[in-house]
């Protein structure tokens, strides 16, 4: 019985690579890059929330121990809170649309706002 290995010309190698380079570029094109940016924003969102959840537990926490700033601080801090919750809201309404231009700029928003009550509530009453 005389067993023989066929190995495939070096043309026939040459023209499969270039075929995996060339589908390898496409793939983003074909429609995979949106779906990997939908992910990016989905994990931006889940960021978004955590840093509103973070700046609402800070907030309380100063509060409760009555070291903000003055009345007027803790009013402002709280009326921003509730913007970013509805802000949030709006990214996720957003974010199911779609619509990943406004989900970004919604995000954007939300973590300059929870940055801000973060560093206001930790700043110690005068």
């Amino acid at each position: 019985m005389n067993l023989t290995i066929h190995y495939p010309n070096k043309s026939t190698l040459t023209g499969c690579f270039l075929l995996w380079a060339v589908l390898s570029t496409l793939i983003p094109v074909l429609g995979f890059g949106e779906a990997m940016n939908e992910e990016n924003a989905v994990g931006k969102t889940a960021q978004a929330r955590l840093a509103v959840e973070q700046a609402w537990e800070t907030y309380h926490h100063a509060a409760l121990g009555g070291t903000l700033a003055s009345p007027t601080v803790q009013t402002e801090l709280e009326m921003n809170l509730h913007i970013s919750r509805a802000l949030l809201a709006e990214a996720y309404d957003a974010e199911d649309k779609g619509d990943m231009k406004t989900t970004h700029k919604l995000i954007a928003q939300i973590m300059q706002i929870t940055d801000k009550v973060i560093t206001e509530s930790q700043e110690p009453k005068k």
